[in-house]
């Protein structure tokens, strides 16, 4: 009980009542009391009974709630009352406090505490299994056990967490043992094998239990599976991963053999290892490679299994690459394999394989060149007399300038030092801005130095067998650039292109293309490459620049 400090009555004709149990308001001058009963220790949801008692007789009653859990019902009137314990977490103190009225308008109050024991029933642990849904599971079936049924016999009470334990059994892979289901893969076994599980769960007010469960897993009656992964469709040049890893055998351990059925023949890295890998071989038109891999567990036992690699040519057009064949950062060379330097020249395009390419002749990197005589037919990559090349990727034939004759314009034809005017004709008819350079200026032609006298000379001579020579296009005159050589004087191979000029003009390489430059303003120029540092540059048609023709084969 906690009493209520009495107020002191100074006179009687101030306060209705003098004197009294509890503390006293307004009232007659009977000094007024009030006794809420001895403090209490219950268990919580049991029944108690509360008695006040009050004097002077003949008062009324009146039950509140002062703090601790909450009690349905209050306010109650009446000395005596009948109350059901809370249903409580944890042990908790209840006050609850009594006011009595006297007939005389007096008022006093009592506390009583009401001292609530936890009575807390343990949750009950349940084991279903429910997957898979058609029994006996079967290797690779998905296995569940269920503790959806366990339950908290306690009203407002509930389960908080789950601890799985395999007690005995195989080594599985579980990703978690604290959910309230656990999952598992059916493991390949040779024989019947029994599993031994707890379950513990506790419950909202820390309340455990546990139970056990057994089950049996049937053996299986393929002992070793091999798996060599799915089919895959890649590009030439690209590395292919063959990943057996999926294979499984009853035995702790197995290997792993790779041997190629079909297709062209590939280099496995490690054919006797799960994981193996091959980079995809040159190719002209697509290939189907087949691969088989045989998995022996330690018993000797053993399965097989193919996979399919769908080869296509890797689109890397008909056009060369630059010849770079480094990588850099600010200041040096470094691996092209560079998250901080990606995607460099050296590491895209025909050149980044050009270890893996099936090469016809010659070049640097993905060039590939093959030397042609005058009836353009194929001489030996190390041939030093041959008058025209072939380059293997673009298709297009070149020709090869003849040794230095004599000073400019006492040179043969096709000396590499003559230089002509940008003056081109079509169906006879000259292109708009062109220039008929001189005759016997820059050329010994006793015609004119224009580009169309060069041509038609050399078409009159059936070159290395042709009569359709004509001056490159832009990007074909680009396609013999190597910017592998950038910092050299001359960025062309001088082994397949000899008789480069030894004096440049106006310290340049300059070499005409087909393309006159639209400026917008006039068609009085027509694009240069310069074979000394790679630029391009629109140059006025009426200057001279040198010449290499081409042609299709």
């Amino acid at each position: 009980m906690r009493a209520i400090a009495l107020i002191p009555l100074l006179s009687c004709g101030l306060l209705v009542a003098c004197g009294g149990g509890g503390s006293s308001d307004d009232g007659d001058n009977t000094q007024a009391s009030v006794f809420a009963g001895n403090d209490l220790q219950i268990i919580e949801k049991t029944d108690f009974t509360i008695t006040a008692k009050g004097s002077p007789t003949e008062g009324t009653f009146t039950w509140q709630r002062v703090s601790g859990p909450i009690v349905d019902g209050f306010p109650l009137d009446g000395a005596v009352q009948t109350i059901t314990a809370p249903d409580v977490k944890a042990d908790s103190e209840l006050v609850l406090r009594v006011s009595y009225q006297t007939t005389g308008g007096g008022l006093v109050h009592d506390d009583i505490s009401i001292f609530i024991t936890s009575n807390n029933q343990l949750p009950q642990a349940v084991i279903t299994q429910t997957a898979p849904q058609v029994l006996p599971s079967v290797y690779n079936d998905t296995v569940t056990l269920s503790a959806a049924d366990s339950t908290d016999p306690d009203t407002n009470g509930q389960i908080n967490s789950y601890l799985w334990q395999l007690i005995s059994g195989p080594a599985l892979n579980i990703n978690s043992f604290t959910n309230s289901t656990l999952s598992f893969s059916h493991p390949l076994l040779e024989n019947h094998t029994n599993l031994k599980w707890s379950l513990t769960v506790t419950d909202d007010e820390g309340g455990e239990s546990t139970s056990e469960y057994d089950m049996t897993l049937n053996k299986t009656a393929q002992v070793v599976i091999a798996n060599a992964g799915a089919d895959q469709q890649v590009n030439e040049f690209d590395k292919v991963t063959l990943d057996a890893s999926n294979s499984a055998a009853a035995t702790s351990t197995y290997k792993c053999d790779w041997q190629q059925l079909t297709g062209k023949a590939e280099t496995l890295a490690n054919s006797n290892q799960c994981i193996t890998t091959f980079y995809a071989s040159d190719i002209d038109t697509n290939a189907t490679l087949s691969f088989e891999v045989m998995v022996t567990d330690s018993k000797g036992r053993t399965a097989n299994d193919s996979v399919f690699v769908d080869v296509a040519p890797k689109a890397l057009g008909l056009i060369n690459d630059t010849g770079v064949g480094e990588c850099y950062n600010n200041t040096q060379r470094i691996n092209c394999v560079s998250k901080d330097f990606p995607n460099q020249d050296a590491e895209l395009g025909r050149d980044s394989f050009a270890n893996r390419l099936a090469k016809v002749g010659q070049g640097n990197l993905a060039f590939d060149y093959t030397k042609l005589n005058e009836f353009a037919d194929e001489v030996a990559d190390d041939a030093q007399n041959f008058s025209c090349i072939r380059d293997n990727v673009t298709g297009l034939v070149w020709e090869v300038k003849s040794p230095v004759s004599g000073v400019v314009p006492n040179t043969t034809l096709r000396d590499g030092q003559n230089h002509y005017t940008w003056y081109l004709t079509e169906s006879a008819i000259p292109q708009v801005g062109g220039a008929r350079g001189a005759a016997n200026s820059s050329c010994p032609s006793n015609t004119d130095c224009g580009l169309q006298s060069y041509i038609q000379e050399v078409n009159a001579l059936d070159f290395c067998g042709g009569t359709n020579w004509r001056v490159p296009t832009y990007t074909e005159l680009l396609s013999l650039v190597d910017y592998g050589k950038q910092g050299q004087n001359v960025l062309i191979d001088e082994s397949i292109f000899p008789n480069t000029p030894a004096v440049s003009l106006l310290g340049h390489l300059r070499y005409w293309t087909s393309q006159t430059a639209v400026d917008g303003t006039s068609l009085s120029q027509a694009y240069i490459i310069d074979m000394s540092d790679g630029n391009d540059l629109a140059y006025p048609k009426s200057k001279t620049a040198y010449v290499r023709l081409v042609r299709s084969r």
